[in-house]
């Protein structure tokens, strides 16, 4: 981790990791999680609920001031009205990690007085890091990455 990130980055890196090490744990036995269905096709698992809490816990014991909007628990916590508001997915790709299909992350941003300031997506089982911060630019695992400069779409790769 570069130690030239913006500290508030620094924390969202650490909770997206310690969620990671939850995941992880958990896809050693995927079978034994306990599943719950939000509504058609919209999974929820107890490992949601795990890793949320450990971002939330990360996130209030180094902002206690800021606010939480977290997707599984569905509410706010910490302070609603505060002018940074953490923004979590702890969890995305439910669908995908209930089958087995290794393509999921962590997600976490910041908003600052209504606008994403930082930005992390953690793909624990590639222990791949994406981190953005607003006018430095996006980054994966360190190194600098950019949009792609092409315009036609028969020159684009959409997938393989």
């Amino acid at each position: 981790m570069s130690t030239s990130l913006h500290p508030m980055l620094n924390v969202a890196i650490k909770a997206a990791r310690a969620a990671g090490s939850i995941i992880n744990r958990a896809a050693l036995d995927v079978e034994a999680v306990r599943i719950s269905q939000k509504q058609v096709n919209d999974f929820v698992t107890e490992v949601d609920h795990a890793s949320e809490a450990a971002i939330i816990d990360t996130l209030l014991t180094a902002y206690p001031d800021h606010g939480i909007l977290a997707e599984e628990s569905g509410s706010q916590h910490g302070n609603p009205n505060a002018d940074h508001i953490w923004i979590i997915d702890p969890l995305d790709g439910t669908t995908n990690f209930i089958h087995g299909f290794p393509v999921y992350c962590v997600s976490i941003a910041l908003q600052v007085r209504g606008r994403i300031e930082q930005a992390v997506v953690y793909d624990p089982s590639r222990n791949d890091l994406f981190t953005a911060t607003r006018g430095r630019g996006a980054f994966l695992n360190d190194r600098r990455i950019r949009v792609s400069k092409r315009t036609q779409l028969k020159e684009c790769l959409i997938s393989t």
